[in-house]
């Protein structure tokens, strides 16, 4: 969410699985355990609204031009996940992002019927739907079916889609290495991170493109590749000519920077700077983005 709309004159469109709104934790980690999703108690994610300090921090911010203006959100596709028995990031923050865009006029499609806890939903998740445990890649169904999020949200970001691929995929899971980006142990960042390139992509083609974040607990190191073959992106990329960056994030059990689960900075850990373009992490991934893109 953070990226999105700190480059929302670069990205066209986000989907949001169990997030929050922006500079929700207004650089404090205290602020983060007890009202953005980071403390559960006896089952239940604790949550204090922020949403109007949210929106009143990211309009000064656009103001002030320390990311792109707040009116490129208008009319973009946002799709966003959220289980109605999340127990790590509780739904009324999902409502409360829901909320958000829908201030700044996106067109949000917001899946939020699912009796599902804490996770990635993907038809290849390999844990039930109302399960929160390691590698929290979740598979729901509805009216008897395997769902797929993944397809509503490409479709709203691309158009109408071939169908996936259900066989091996031709396109290459390919390593690439962070710390040409400015990665490192120091901002808490994997040496390593993945892109999926489907065939015609790699020959030159023009193609479609998109960047997944995975979610704390979820980088390469602690359930190695299993975000990206069980997040199922790659199999609609790979029939779709659509490029899949995976950067990666890292534990970093302090004392500085402390992100003990190897989430992404959404509460101040690295850079008080971290939902605004000028970011430490945001500034190091927008640079795969422009190697990715050629662009400026």
């Amino acid at each position: 969410m953070q990226m999105h709309v700190a480059h929302s004159a670069v990205f066209k469109g986000a989907a949001i699985y169990a997030g929050g709104v922006f500079h929700c934790a207004q650089d404090s980690v205290v602020l983060a355990l007890a009202e953005c999703g980071g403390e559960t108690i006896n089952g239940q994610a604790l949550y204090q609204s922020t949403l109007a300090q949210s929106e009143s921090y990211l309009d000064q911010q656009s103001a002030a031009a320390t990311i792109d203006s707040a009116s490129h959100l208008q009319a973009q596709p946002v799709y966003l996940w959220s289980g109605t028995k999340d127990s790590v990031v509780n739904p009324q923050e999902m409502a409360d992002l829901n909320s958000e865009y829908l201030h700044y006029g996106a067109r949000v499609t917001f899946d939020n019927a699912f009796a599902a806890d804490h996770g990635w939903e993907s038809p290849t998740g390999e844990l039930p739907c109302g399960t929160a445990a390691s590698p929290y890649m979740i598979a729901c169904t509805q009216n008897g079916q395997v769902y797929d999020s993944e397809q509503k949200w490409l479709a709203l970001f691309f158009g109408t889609l071939s169908p996936r691929s259900s066989g091996a995929l031709q396109g290459s899971l390919m390593r690439f290495d962070q710390t040409e980006f400015g990665a490192s142990a120091a901002n808490s960042m994997d040496t390593n991170g993945t892109v999926f390139v489907p065939q015609p992509c790699a020959g030159g083609a023009t193609c479609g493109f998109v960047v997944v974040f995975h979610g704390c607990l979820q980088g390469h190191v602690q359930i190695g590749d299993r975000f990206v073959t069980e997040s199922g992106i790659d199999e609609w990329a790979d029939t779709n000519k659509i490029i899949v960056l995976y950067p990666y994030a890292v534990a970093a059990p302090g004392p500085t920077p402390y992100n003990p689960n190897g989430c992404w900075d959404w509460w101040g850990y690295d850079d008080a700077n971290y939902s605004l373009r000028s970011g430490t992490q945001m500034n190091i991934v927008y640079r795969m983005v422009q190697r990715v893109t050629g662009s400026p």
